[in-house]
């Protein structure tokens, strides 16, 4: 690892079975994490990078995690998939709606007003 975790961090990264899933207060190292435990699996051999999804609630926590994982792993970072919650519900929606009786079109313009709305 290259950075240095506490021995509960470490214990996040080292997990091997199931989901993981990290809740902490601003600032306490989450994303650092988050991005040492994808390091670690890949490099590990307990998933390829196709197999991961990492999940944020915010759009730099995402960022920063891709770019510290393609600044760690010799190929980059590949096909993993990491992104906000938001985006990945919305891609999912976009390409597979169809598939549940969903509008695409009237999906595009309920997301229109959510954002116009909040933002």
């Amino acid at each position: 690892m290259n950075i240095n975790l506490n021995e509960r961090q470490k214990l996040a990264v080292e997990h091997k079975k199931g989901a993981l899933l990290i809740i902490a207060g601003a600032g306490t190292g989450k994303t650092a994490v988050i991005t040492q435990r994808i390091i670690h699996i890949i490099e590990s051999k307990w998933a390829t990078p196709s197999e991961i999804l990492a999940l944020t609630f915010t759009d730099k926590a995402a960022n920063e995690m891709l770019e510290r994982v393609d600044e760690n792993l010799p190929l980059g970072y590949g096909d993993i998939w990491i992104s906000t919650f938001h985006s990945f519900c919305d891609r999912i929606l976009r390409q597979e709606g169809q598939y549940i009786g969903l509008d695409t079109f009237r999906l595009r313009r309920y997301m229109d007003i959510y954002i116009s709305f909040f933002l």
